[in-house]
């Protein structure tokens, strides 16, 4: 008898094997590797960004380059990784090229559109700015009343929409 109790707890202290446990498998989702969120400010930069936007103005195309940039003040800009970067108020950079009632509506790039709501816009404690990016793309954000950046908002900015 004592043997069969024995045997009896043996038998159910036996590890299972976790090929026959379906319980025991990895989902495919479970088995998938991670991916971190890709950071581009680890990456050395690979080229001077191109000042390119294409720009609507109450349905009338055009386009700023370098020379509508150069144009407007440069603000004090570093990014997350400490690293200066190029950074303009993008309201000043409507007033002095599309007139100083100019207003920008939407950011738009290969994602789509981001509006602006005329109250962010117009709110004195936030600046709406652009700054030049490690791959040569611009990226737009709010930064506040002291310089410093929000989230981004818009990565890969292509261009703008503006109303007057």
């Amino acid at each position: 008898m004592r043997w069969a109790l024995l045997i009896a707890i043996v038998a159910c202290s036996k590890t299972a094997d976790p090929s026959s446990d379906p319980a025991a498998k990895p989902s495919a989702e479970a088995a998938k590797p991670t991916r971190a969120k890709h950071e581009d400010r680890h990456e050395p930069a690979v080229a001077p960004a191109k000042l390119t936007l294409a720009i609507t103005i109450g349905g009338a195309a055009s386009t700023w380059t370098e020379a509508a940039f150069a144009g407007v003040p440069k603000l004090a800009g570093v990014a997350s990784d400490g690293e200066a970067r190029d950074t303009w108020s993008l309201r000043e950079l409507a007033h002095r090229n599309a007139g100083p009632d100019a207003r920008v509506i939407a950011v738009i790039s290969a994602d789509g559109k981001q509006p602006i709501e005329p109250s962010a816009w117009a709110d004195a404690a936030r600046t709406p700015i652009l700054h030049t990016t490690r791959r040569g793309t611009l990226k737009f954000r709010w930064a506040d009343k002291d310089g410093r950046w929000g989230e981004t908002i818009v990565k890969d900015v292509t261009g703008l929409e503006l109303t007057r």
